[in-house]
């Protein structure tokens, strides 16, 4: 079964240890979706994490995001589903 994997942002930065900033598209309406909690993947469909938090404002929205033990390289512009 494959899976359907939907872009919401791109990452931006690693902030602390083992997390990371993701700019969220702001199409997407973040108000009605709840999102933390949630696991993120990378391009390559492979999960790299969970939604810690949402910040910002509605228009320019971004996540806080813990990266998984395993996955703790994430150092390019990458887009996160």
């Amino acid at each position: 079964m494959k899976n359907n994997f939907n872009e919401i942002g791109t990452f931006t930065k690693n902030v602390l240890k083992d997390k990371i900033l993701i700019k969220l598209k702001s199409d997407l309406d973040f108000t009605k979706y709840n999102i933390i909690g949630k696991a993120i993947y990378n391009g390559k469909e492979q999960k790299i994490g969970k939604i810690l938090d949402v910040l910002g404002n509605v228009k320019e929205p971004y996540a806080l995001a813990m990266l998984d033990k395993n996955y703790k390289n994430f150092s390019e512009r990458e887009n996160i589903r």
